[in-house]
């Protein structure tokens, strides 16, 4: 008699196991044995289902080959479940392709099993039976505990992102997987916040990548848990050419880092986005934000980092760099008159500093001296704040609103992170809902059932929207308080901006924090008359946008 040993385990478990491949070989091999059999042949299949009608299981294939090509004489399983979890329709036809050349079905912990008389064909279709359904217990009952650990965004499956790890805590009855700082890899989590930090600075993914590349910082591809035998292999087939190093940092890599959601403490999952899955947010039947991990950064600095990164048009470019923050440039504060677009900085050869249109076709490059503006506007500010009269009701009333916004900014600080964070996700979350109004117009949302997953996931995301604007509208009430500007700022003195005074004490950000309370911007003209070509003084070419006085008006016309 020549046999084929076949073994079958949904998921590898350690040699030692009873149910282990190895062990399901080494009984049927003893059965041989102890019958006078040879075997021939021993087939094995680990990591694949006997229940699920789509997975293909390589060995089994063989198995049947062999069968068919009249190589054995005998199959010998551990038990029937083994061969098959799918029911007696297909045992009996697994069966039956047996006997049709001549093979005898052998189970180990089955002996009873006959399939040569009408009996012992009932007890093998109701053995067979009985494996689905228990197939069909355990699958219902993994959906359950899935569907129970994404509830409360435990994760279920997947890899750890980089700089993350894995722990198991109880939330509530369930015992999950949440991410947290990987603490045996602290060097990760340091490249993560660096990545983060230069990338809130406007360096791109690009730039990212080539200077950790060129620092010599290993790839996330090259951690222990990741740089196994296998994926090397399959990624040295991958090589455009020899030269090319096997793992390497690249700007998709420092994108998928950076947009995952555990990164700021957030639930994930994957949705289609065209021909991609991306990882987004996971939401509670509410529409609100699952944080069930601890993320790299705060929640709502993640947030406002994937609303920096969305609104740049160009991915792989550098903007800002490495170039030093002045006073009216690069936080779009200060517009060119002539086509409103941002004015950067810019150093001409004798090494004067100008701002400068970032847009100068079909102008000419307008620009004019740092110094000059940056004097030019606090020196607007200050005399208007310095002449303001308290018992004139219009002045009065403007700095009422501009002593609020600073009271925000410093008196009320916990009100204003509050504030930040829900601002942050009521802007995440309309962006989300942008994004599944433009995938379903695309045709990515089609049948019954993903419209049906559509409009629940809409829900959803409007549910939460409306719950952030009500608490936005909560905070802001909150703020109403008598509040006073500073007194120093009521009275600066001759020289405002003198050396000893507040404004010269303060960097370059407290500078714009000041000016923010006052005004909305900035707007520069041309320095030259088109049609005399003569210059034009500063206080004509300049335009100041001073704060509107009641927040729920609409921006009102400048003051030259």
């Amino acid at each position: 008699m020549r046999v084929a040993v076949y073994a079958r385990q949904s998921k590898a478990r350690p040699d030692s196991s009873e149910a282990s491949p190895e062990a399901q070989v080494a009984a049927g091999e003893a059965l041989a044995a102890s019958r006078g059999w040879e075997v021939v042949h021993t087939f094995k299949d680990v990591g694949r289902s006997g229940w699920d009608p789509d997975v293909i299981r390589p060995s089994f294939e063989d198995l049947m080959s062999a069968v068919r090509a009249g190589e054995v004489d005998a199959v010998v399983v551990n038990e029937l479940s083994r061969l098959t979890r799918k029911g007696a329709h297909d045992a009996l036809e697994i069966d039956n392709e047996f006997k049709k050349y001549g093979v005898r079905f052998v189970s180990v912990l089955e002996p009873f099993l006959d399939t040569s008389n009408p009996v012992g064909v009932a007890i093998f279709a109701l053995i067979a039976a009985l494996a689905k359904q228990d197939s069909d217990i355990r699958a219902e009952r993994l959906r359950g505990a899935k569907d129970e650990i994404r509830a409360v965004g435990g994760r279920h499956s997947g890899s750890a992102p980089y700089g993350m790890r894995a722990v198991r805590e109880k939330i509530g009855a369930l015992v999950v997987s949440v991410l947290e700082p990987d603490a045996d890899n602290p060097d990760h989590v340091a490249i993560v916040e660096r990545m983060a930090d230069m990338s809130f600075a406007g360096v791109s993914d690009n730039k990212i990548a080539t200077t950790l590349e060129s620092e010599g910082v290993p790839a996330p591809g090259e951690a222990e848990r990741r740089a196994t035998e296998k994926r090397m292999q399959s990624i040295k087939k991958r090589r455009v050419s020899q030269d090319d190093s096997l793992i390497r940092w690249r700007a998709q890599t420092v994108r998928w880092i950076l947009s995952h959601p555990a990164v700021g403490g957030f639930a994930s999952e994957r949705v289609r986005r065209g021909k991609a899955h991306v990882n987004v947010i996971a939401r509670d039947e509410g529409g609100s934000p699952l944080t069930p991990h601890r993320g790299v950064i705060a929640g709502a600095d993640w947030l406002e980092l994937q609303e920096k990164r969305s609104k740049r048009s160009n991915p792989n470019r550098q903007i800002g760099g490495e170039a030093t923050p002045t006073l009216l440039s690069g936080w779009r504060f200060t517009t060119c008159g002539i086509c409103t677009g941002s004015l950067g900085q810019s150093r001409n050869n004798a090494g004067q500093d100008y701002y400068m249109c970032a847009n100068p076709k079909g102008h000419g490059g307008l620009s004019i001296k740092r110094q000059v503006l940056d004097d030019h506007v606090a020196g607007r500010v200050w005399a208007r704040l310095g002449a303001a009269d308290i018992d004139d009701a219009a002045d009065r009333e403007w700095l009422t609103r501009a002593a609020l916004r600073f009271a925000t900014q410093r008196d009320l600080s916990e009100v204003q992170e509050e504030r930040h964070e829900t601002e942050a996700h009521l802007g995440h979350v309309r962006n989300s809902i942008a994004e599944l109004q433009a995938d379903r117009k695309a045709g990515l949302y089609r049948g019954r059932g993903e419209l049906a997953m559509w409009r629940a996931t809409m829900t959803q995301y409007r549910a939460f929207e409306d719950q952030c604007t009500a608490k936005l509208h909560d905070l802001n009430e909150r703020t109403v308080a008598a509040v006073q500007v500073p007194s120093e700022w009521r009275d600066p003195g001759e020289s405002p901006m003198a050396p000893g005074s507040p404004w010269a004490a303060w960097d370059v950000f407290k500078r714009r924090e000041f000016l923010g309370l006052f005004l909305e911007g900035v707007s520069v003209g041309p320095g030259r008359d088109p049609e005399t070509r003569k210059y034009i003084a500063v206080q004509e070419r300049v335009t100041l946008d001073w704060r509107r006085v009641e927040p729920e008006e609409g921006r009102e016309g400048g003051e030259g």
